[in-house]
C-alpha cells in the first residue's frame, strides 16, 4: 500500500513530468525574466509579448542549425526571405498562444514540484543524488544569469508542457490504424538492383582551366565571401560590480546553515516496515494491540523479515522482509515520514497510526552526504553573497543603461559615462563566425540586425548570461565580395568533375536500362554487371540496401505487370536500376510487441500534434497576433 504511493509519487510518473519539460526547453529555449520595458515589442500575443531581440536571437539560432545541416545554404539568400523569417516569428507565436492559454487557465508549477523536477534531473545528481554544489557549478557554467532566472523557465516551460500534454494524452488511436500501419511497415518487397557508381568515372573524365573560368564568371555568386562587420561596445559586468561589496558575519552564517538544511533535506533511509491494517473488519483495538505485542517481540530479537513476511498487510514490501527501500522525504505520509526520520538506527519505533493502519518501523541505515564545516564553506558563501548583492545592483544600472541607450541612441558615450568604463571594439567578423565577444550568437544577431546595421543606432541591451550586461553600435561595415579566382579553383575543379562523372553514370545507366527493359535475363547474365537482389519491409533492423534505394522501392507498384523498372540518380551522383518483381502481405503475428507498442507511440504522437496543431490555429484566429511589421 505505502508501496505503491511511494513508486507514485517518485519514479516514472515524475520521469514524464521531466521529459515533458525537455521538449519546449530544447525547441524554444530558456527566457529572460529582467526588465524589459525599453525592448522594442515586435508581436503581441494576447497579454504576452514577443521582443525583436528574442525573435533575432531565435532567428540566428535557426540559420546555424540549417546551414551546419547543410553549408550549401550559408551564402544563400532563404535566410533573409520574408517567409523564412515568417516561419520563425511564427513559432514563436505558437509558443506565446500556448503560453497565454497556460496563464488564462492558470497552471502552476509549486514549489515542491520544482524541486522535484530539478532534484531527479539526473545532470544535477552524483551516484544518482542531487548534488546543490553540481547544480550551482552548472548554473554558473551554463550563462544563465541566476538561479532565479533557470527556475523560472523550468516553471514556465513544465505550464507550457502541461497544455501541450493535455492533447497529446487526449489523441485517439483506434485499433484499425494501428493495424493498417503494421500492415504498410510489415510489407515484404523483393528487388534486383543495378548501381552505376559515379566514382568509377571519376578518373575518366577531365576538366580544363577554360571551364573552370568559365563555371566560376557564371556563378560568381555563388563564391561571395560574407558581409563582415566590427562593433564597438560597452559592457555592464555584474562580477565586477561584486568585487566592491560587503558580506557580513551574520549573513555568512545564516547562508551556512541554508547550506546545512540543504544536505538533511537530501538524506534519505533505508527502512522497512510491518503494517498491520485497520480497514475491512480489523479492529483498531485489536491491531493496535497486535503491534505492541510485535515490537515487543522484536525488541527482544525476533526477526524482522521472518514476521513482516508472516504479519505485514502491505503485500509490496512484506515479500521482501518489510524492506521499502530508500525513503526520502515528501515520499510517505507524514506520519509515517516524522517516525522514519526521527527513528535511531537499528531502533524499533512504537507502532506508528496512519490512514493505513498501525506500523512498525526500523531504519537499517542512512545515507547522507556530509556537509562542510563552516570554515571550508565561508569563502565561497562569502562570494555568493556579494554575487547576490552585485546581482541587485546590476539589474538597477541595467534599467540606468537601457534608458540611455534609448535616450542617446546614436552614441555609447553616455553609456561608457554612466558605467565608468571605456567603449571597446572589435575586429571584422560574419554572421556566422567571431573571435572576442562577437563569438557569442546573440552579439553577432544584435550586430547584423536592421536596428545597429541600417538604421546606425545603438542596440538594446543584450543579456549574455552569468551577470554579464553589452550594448553594441556599428563601427565598420564591408560587404560582400567575390573570392578571387585561384582560392576556389580547386574548389570548382572538384565539382565540375563530379557533375561530369556523375553524368557519365547516367549516360551508362541509361544504355544499361535500355537493355534491362528489352530483357532482363539477358542483363543479369552479363558478367560485368553487378546485380544484387533484395527482400525487404520497413521494419527491418538489417538495412542491406541504402535508405534512398528502399525509399524508392517503397514507391514502386506492380499494377498489371509481373515486374516494374525504375530509374533514379542518388544523392550521391550514383546511377541505380530498380526492378521490382514481388510485393507480398507481412505476418502480423511475426511482429514484436516492441514493434506494435512503437506503433501505437508514433500514432498517438503524429494524433496528437495534428489535434494540438489545429487547436492552436483555431486559437490564433480569436486571439489575433498583433506584429508590428516595420521590426519584422
Amino acid at each position: 500500500m505505502l508501496t505503491e504511493i511511494r513508486d507514485r509519487s517518485s519514479g516514472w510518473f515524475a520521469w514524464i513530468i521531466a521529459a515533458l519539460i525537455i521538449i519546449p526547453m530544447a525547441f524554444w529555449g530558456v527566457q529572460e525574466y529582467a526588465s524589459t520595458e525599453a525592448r522594442p515589442v515586435l508581436a503581441e500575443v494576447g497579454e504576452q509579448k514577443i521582443y525583436q531581440q528574442e525573435f533575432q536571437q531565435q532567428l540566428v539560432n535557426r540559420q546555424q542549425q540549417a546551414t551546419q545541416a547543410n553549408p550549401a545554404l550559408a551564402n544563400s539568400d532563404f535566410f533573409s526571405s520574408d517567409s523564412y523569417k515568417r516561419r520563425v516569428l511564427q513559432n514563436l507565436i505558437d509558443r506565446a498562444l500556448v503560453n497565454h492559454v497556460a496563464a488564462e487557465q492558470n497552471y502552476q508549477i509549486g514549489d515542491e514540484q520544482l524541486a522535484t523536477l530539478i532534484k531527479e534531473d539526473p545532470v544535477f545528481q552524483t551516484e544518482g543524488k542531487f548534488d546543490p554544489e553540481l547544480y550551482q557549478n552548472y548554473l554558473n557554467s551554463s550563462g544563465l544569469f541566476s538561479k532565479t532566472q533557470f527556475e523560472n523557465s523550468i516553471r514556465e516551460n513544465s505550464r507550457i508542457s502541461q497544455v501541450a500534454a493535455g492533447y497529446q494524452e487526449s489523441s485517439l488511436v483506434l485499433p484499425d490504424e494501428i493495424r493498417a500501419m503494421l500492415e504498410i511497415q510489415s510489407e515484404k518487397r523483393t528487388f534486383d538492383l543495378i548501381t552505376v557508381n559515379k566514382a568509377d568515372f571519376n578518373d575518366k573524365v577531365e576538366v580544363n582551366d577554360s571551364e573552370i573560368q568559365t563555371y566560376y564568371a557564371d556563378n560568381t555568386a555563388d563564391y561571395m565571401d560574407e558581409d563582415r562587420r566590427s562593433i564597438e561596445y560597452v559592457e555592464l559586468d555584474t562580477s565586477s560590480l561584486a568585487e566592491d561589496q560587503q558580506a557580513t558575519d551574520e549573513e555568512v552564517q545564516s547562508a551556512y546553515e541554508d547550506y546545512v538544511a540543504s544536505f538533511a533535506e537530501d538524506e534519505t533511509r533505508n527502512t522497512r516496515h510491518i503494517l498491520l491494517s485497520t480497514s475491512g473488519d480489523k479492529g483498531d483495538d485489536e491491531q493496535l494491540e497486535k503491534a505492541n505485542s510485535l515490537v515487543e517481540q522484536l525488541r527482544n530479537g525476533g526477526d524482522f523479515a521472518a514476521l513482516a513476511q508472516e504479519h505485514s498487510d502491505d503485500p509490496g514490501s512484506a515479500a521482501d522482509g518489510g524492506s521499502l527501500g530508500e525513503v526520502e522525504k515528501g515520499a510517505m505520509v507524514p506520519e509515517f515520514e516524522k517516525a522514519t526520520f526521527a527513528a535511531e538506527i537499528g531502533a524499533i519505533t512504537d507502532p506508528v497510526k496512519t490512514q493505513f493502519g498501525y506500523h512498525i518501523i526500523q531504519v537499517e541505515s542512512v545515507n547522507a552526504t556530509q556537509a562542510k564545516d563552516l570554515a571550508q564553506m565561508k569563502f565561497d558563501l562569502t562570494e555568493d553573497i556579494k554575487l547576490t548583492k552585485a546581482e541587485d545592483q546590476a539589474i538597477e544600472k541595467a534599467e540606468e543603461l537601457r534608458n540611455l541607450l534609448f535616450e542617446q541612441p546614436d552614441t555609447l558615450e553616455g553609456a561608457a559615462a554612466s558605467l565608468q568604463t571605456e567603449i571597446k571594439t572589435t575586429s571584422l567578423f560574419t554572421r556566422s563566425l567571431g573571435t572576442g565577444i562577437a563569438s557569442n550568437e546573440a552579439i553577432r544577431a544584435a550586430a547584423f540586425s536592421d536596428q545597429v546595421a541600417s538604421q546606425n543606432l545603438n542596440s538594446d541591451l543584450i543579456e549574455l548570461g552569468n551577470g554579464l550586461y553589452v550594448a553594441v553600435r556599428l563601427k565598420e561595415f564591408k560587404p560582400s565580395s567575390p573570392k578571387p579566382l585561384d582560392t576556389v579553383s580547386d574548389q570548382i575543379k572538384t565539382k565540375l568533375v563530379a557533375d561530369k562523372a556523375s553524368k557519365a553514370a547516367e549516360e551508362a545507366g541509361a544504355n544499361l536500362l535500355q537493355r534491362a527493359e528489352q530483357n532482363w535475363n539477358e542483363l543479369a547474365k552479363d558478367e560485368s554487371v553487378e546485380t544484387q537482389s533484395f527482400t525487404v519491409s520497413l521494419i527491418d533492423t538489417e538495412r542491406k540496401a541504402s535508405p534512398e534505394v528502399i525509399r524508392e522501392v517503397m514507391k514502386m507498384q506492380l499494377r498489371d505487370t509481373a515486374t516494374e523498372l525504375h530509374s533514379f540518380t542518388g544523392i550521391s551522383g550514383d546511377f541505380n536500376i530498380v526492378r521490382l518483381s514481388q510485393i507480398a502481405p507481412g505476418d502480423l503475428t511475426q511482429i514484436s510487441q516492441q514493434v506494435k507498442d512503437a506503433t501505437r507511440r508514433m500514432l498517438e504522437q503524429r494524433n496528437g500534434q495534428s489535434l494540438f496543431g489545429a487547436y492552436l490555429k483555431g486559437l490564433q484566429e480569436t486571439v489575433k497576433p498583433v506584429i508590428n511589421e516595420e521590426l519584422l
